[in-house]
């Protein structure tokens, strides 16, 4: 249990502690100015500094960080099952305190109050100690108001089911597989929807599109293994093509040059036959000098006979010359024809090479397109194997999800009477505030994310009834948790728990929490305003409680810290 809260802040509203029903009170002075609040006094502060000396991180904005107060120590005393503590923090060196006068680590002082309040063991399966602490002192800057099962606004159903299991003497061993569960799950999904991020470059694509790609690809790639199986390297082949190629000009040409050769020879004998077919009429001639010869004299005859004599010549000797350079002429006609058929033999030999075999250049070429084409198919297929992998973790998961549940309904089933107990606690705790008018019940059922707590308390949905929910739940947690030795003797609740329930419910569950109190070997306390307190003394409230502590709006020395500041 908690004894004492103090500090060495000169002006430092010091609490008392005691078993029971113990009330810090807010008041409002009379000489408060207009603009001074009792929600300003240091309720919530107080919460805050029990919480600092309980473990809690201080981070910069923390109330015990700013300028005015980093430098001033806070004690508290306070007793668990085993031993009795003075715990002794600062602002400015936060992480580290004295406790029964030995200088700790946080981290280990956390350690040793998760054992001793909470019986943790370091059992991979507890929760943290500060997610189980949180429920005893909520805090309503992080949200710890907003749902009874939460104590922050950013935790998540799965993150609270370790906490609550253990609290409430349920199976943590499976709540940690859940989240295991669920935490593969959101893993798978993550990567699933990275994949289809163009611009983390991780795009699978649909299975049915990868094997097409696949298959044609193979296609491809037995078609190269056959050209490259089948293919033979030529040696020299880039000389041996230039040759071809020089083949093949000198072939043209030749083909060309017998072309003119050819039409020279047909036209020498051309010029043969129209030698043969048109030698001159000497006869006709003769006639004509015989008419002549009455006028000329006779040497002019004798001169024509020369002339016909020389023509002849000429003709013969024409006629010799253009035989000759027929024979000549077709000779080197021959002669190329024969050289035509050799180069045309030269080339053919090395085009059947060339066509046989190829390049090492292009067998090269051809390895290195082969295995371009065989990363890009082990790419595809590891893109495949993922797909496969990731629907098979799919449905293994949703199997496992399957079996978890249905393995929590089976714990729930062989704990009947645990969770009826639990059930009637709670429903006792809403009966005591609101009697028959309000159904109440406090459900926990298996579920995908493990266990579920529903706390309810029917009729209309106010502020107040919402809030009285959680009074019952929390009350309901530390009643069983302390019955099981796996919570705190004390459970403390801000006044913004109360805000907007009405005085008769106020007044109720103050009863309801001393009678718990007193039942179970609690202490629970509670924050209040002066005026809040005065409605449930109105609506009948006579319990006996301990005033642990009483705060004023006083301006210059008001307050929890007997400060003002910002």
């Amino acid at each position: 249990m908690l004894q004492r809260l103090s500090s060495d802040l000169p002006n430092f509203k010091s609490a008392s502690f005691r078993p029971g029903l113990n009330i810090v009170v807010a008041d409002r002075t009379k000489t408060a100015r207009t603009s001074d609040s009792r929600n300003a006094v240091g309720k919530t502060g107080l919460v805050k500094i029990l919480d600092f000396l309980l473990g809690a991180t201080a981070r910069p904005n923390h109330v015990t960080r700013i300028p005015e107060l980093d430098k001033s120590t806070f004690f508290l005393e306070f007793s668990t099952n085993t031993r009795r503590h003075l715990v002794a923090r600062s602002g400015e060196t936060h992480g580290m305190l004295e406790v029964d006068d030995v200088r700790i680590k946080l981290s280990d002082w956390r350690r040793q109050l998760g054992n001793e309040l909470f019986g943790l063991e370091g059992s991979d399966f507890d929760p943290s100690y500060r997610s189980l602490i949180s429920f005893y002192l909520r805090d309503v800057a992080n949200g710890g108001f907003a749902n009874p099962t939460e104590t922050h606004s950013k935790q998540s159903k799965v993150d609270t089911l370790s906490t609550l299991a253990h609290l409430f003497s349920l199976d943590t061993g499976l709540v940690s597989q859940v989240k295991e569960l669920r935490e593969a799950e959101k893993s798978l999904k993550d990567l699933k929807k990275a994949a289809r991020d163009p611009v983390l470059g991780m795009t699978l694509g649909r299975a049915q599109d990868l094997d097409a790609q696949i298959r044609t690809l193979d296609i491809e790639r037995e078609t190269l293994q056959s050209q490259i199986s089948n293919f033979q390297v030529v040696d020299r082949y880039s000389e041996n093509r230039k040759l071809a190629d020089q083949l093949s000009k000198d072939i043209r040409s030749l083909n060309d040059k017998l072309v003119m050769d050819g039409r020279r020879l047909s036209d020498i004998e051309q010029s043969i036959e129209r030698e043969d077919s048109e030698q001159l009429d000497y006869e006709y001639l003769r006639d004509v000098y015989d008419n002549v010869g009455i006028t000329l004299p006779g040497s002019v005859i004798r001169r024509f006979e020369q002339v016909t004599e020389f023509h002849r010549s000429v003709v013969n000797n024409r006629r010799r010359y253009l035989d000759s350079e027929r024979a000549s002429l077709a000779a080197e006609i021959d002669a190329d024809r024969m050289r035509l058929a050799e180069l045309d033999r030269r080339r053919g030999e090395l085009m059947r090479l060339l066509e046989s075999g190829g390049a090492l250049e292009t067998y090269n070429q051809l390895q290195q397109e082969l295995g371009a084409i065989s990363g890009r198919i082990s790419e595809l297929q590891e893109r495949r194997a993922v797909v496969d992998r990731w629907e098979n973790s799919n449905r293994h998961l949703q199997l496992r999800s399957a079996e978890l549940e249905m393995q929590v309904s089976n714990d729930l089933t062989d704990r009947a009477s645990q969770i009826e107990r639990i059930a009637d606690t709670f429903a006792s705790f809403a009966y005591a505030l609101y009697g028959s008018r309000r159904p109440s019940s406090l459900a926990i059922e298996p579920s995908k994310s493990g266990y579920t707590f529903s706390p309810f308390i029917g009729g209309d949905a106010s502020e107040g009834v919402r809030s009285m929910a959680m009074f019952c739940f929390d009350l309901t947690m530390a009643v069983t948790a302390k019955r099981n030795g796996r919570g705190p003797d004390f459970l403390v609740h801000d006044s913004h728990l109360y805000d907007g329930v009405e005085g008769r419910q106020l007044a109720n569950a103050l009863k309801v929490a001393s009678e718990a109190a007193d039942n179970e070997g609690l202490q629970y306390i509670v924050c209040l305003n002066s005026d809040d307190l005065q409605k449930a003394f109105d609506e009948g409230f006579d319990v006996s409680y301990h005033e642990a502590a009483r705060m004023t709006d006083k301006y210059d020395n008001g307050g929890l810290f007997g400060i003002r500041f910002q």
